[in-house]
């Protein structure tokens, strides 16, 4: 019986061989397991750091100068929320706890290694009264503490709600300008139209209007130095809302002897 030899199989040029899949390779394998370990590890350090009972909060410490709010306060605001250990306590919820209190004005938190809190509380300096109910600081931010908590003897601001901080910067314009003449300003009110009124502490009052207010203030000055200082007992109102002169309404019916002599030249 004949047998049949085969032919050799013919390789098409271009065609590739089939390749066995590759071996993956022990250093991969070990680079993976590494990075589970790892993964693993910090997980399991990380609840543990979140346990209060590892690095318990062992000291709280209030710093700040203090003429209304007092550590007993302060503790008692920070209490509920340090019970956690040094890393899962809530530093938002301290700082926000703290300027909660009606006459803090701003508090800062911070983890002191390995078992301490430190906070750092700046309190509201008054500048004067905001309406009744509240009081404006010396930064222009309006607050509301207890109202026999009020410090005595302070001016009183009023105006729209959102120009407190315009107020506050212009009560210390008029101040400064008019100390040399001994007017101490008892209140200070800006109307709904921007018009300017002041009553100072001896009751007179003073009506600026709502144009140039500024340059009517500073006429003002001159006058009262000049004509108006040695008499202020008999004046009750110092209208400057005129062009090129001024109204006074006096404390009583007529106006004093001394003003029906007098020649004025303002």
């Amino acid at each position: 019986m004949a047998v049949r030899r085969r032919k050799p199989r013919r390789i098409r040029q271009g065609a590739s061989r089939p390749q066995p899949a590759p071996a993956l390779p022990l250093r991969a394998m070990g680079q993976g397991l590494l990075v589970l370990f790892l993964v693993g590890a910090a997980a399991w350090g990380i609840s543990r750091l979140a346990d209060p009972q590892t690095l318990p909060l062992r000291k709280v410490s209030i710093e700040g100068q203090f003429k209304q709010v007092t550590q007993e306060k302060l503790h008692e605001a920070v209490a509920p929320h340090v019970s956690g250990g040094f890393f899962s306590v809530n530093l938002e919820t301290i700082r926000a706890a703290v300027e909660a209190l009606p006459w803090v004005a701003q508090a800062g938190v911070r983890r002191v290694w390995p078992d301490s809190l430190r906070i750092e509380v700046k309190e509201q300096v008054p500048l004067a009264y905001w309406g009744e109910e509240a009081l404006v600081s010396v930064e222009g931010e309006i607050f509301a503490p207890p109202r026999e908590s009020f410090p005595k003897g302070l001016p009183k601001l009023q105006g729209p709600l959102g120009s407190e901080r315009l107020l506050v910067s212009r009560l210390g314009e008029i101040e400064a300008q008019l100390s040399a003449l001994e007017l101490q300003v008892a209140q200070l009110t800006m109307g709904e139209r921007r018009d300017w009124h002041i009553v100072f502490e001896d009751g007179v009052e003073l009506i600026l209007g709502r144009a140039h207010s500024k340059q009517r203030l500073t006429r003002f000055q001159q006058i009262y130095a000049r004509l108006l200082q040695l008499h202020r007992e008999d004046i009750r109102r110092v209208d400057m809302r005129y062009t090129n002169g001024f109204a006074v309404t006096w404390r009583g019916d007529t106006a004093p002897a001394w003003v029906r002599e007098a020649a004025f030249d303002v």
